[in-house]
């Protein structure tokens, strides 16, 4: 055996135990972030705070049903369908003029919508469809878990105000502003 061969079977030696080292602090690395993570609670109002749709937010305040939740070893899956955003709104309808006057919307308006999101380990939210967004949703069919009268007292009793929201018409094109 040559000197050469010697130094070649060293640093081939060190190789390995950089290697398993690396690896190592890699399975350890992901293991605490495992075993660590939030509670689904609190990945879900961790998320819902990133989310900023406060009217999801009181949704599922008031009814956690609202939404589904799936948990895996990496992330939890979250599908909230049919949540009446209008009736945790206080909206108005404006014509922005000149002069702008506004009005309560008419009663038969409705504004419902699913949303779908995935958490990660550390409670924030992403589109599961692959979107820079932080959720996906769809305009559907309301599945309300109350009337808006009984989801207006129960927001009253826990001391939730409703968000207030202005819709601009322009002639048929609605746009819709939080204030």
């Amino acid at each position: 055996m040559t000197y050469q061969d010697t130094e070649s079977d060293r640093r081939s030696a060190e190789w390995y135990v950089v290697v398993i080292t690396v690896a190592l602090i890699g399975v350890g690395a992901t293991g605490w972030k495992i075993i660590t993570r939030p509670s689904t609670e609190e990945a879900m109002r961790l998320s819902l705070a990133e989310m900023h749709v406060p009217e999801l937010g009181t949704a599922y305040a008031l009814h956690p049903d609202t939404c589904g939740i799936t948990k895996t070893l990496w992330k939890w899956t979250v599908a909230c369908e049919g949540v009446p955003i209008h009736f945790y709104q206080d909206q108005t309808l404006c014509d922005p003029g000149p002069p702008k006057s506004c009005n309560p919307v008419p009663s038969g308006d409705k504004n419902c919508r699913s949303f779908y999101w995935d958490i990660n380990l550390d409670g924030k939210p992403s589109n599961p469809i692959g979107d820079k967004d932080r959720y996906a949703s769809i305009e559907e069919d309301c599945r309300p878990k109350g009337t808006p009268a009984s989801e207006r007292e129960e927001m009253v009793r826990r001391g939730i105000a409703p968000n207030p929201v202005e819709i601009l018409d322009y002639g048929g094109f609605r746009v819709t502003r939080s204030q």
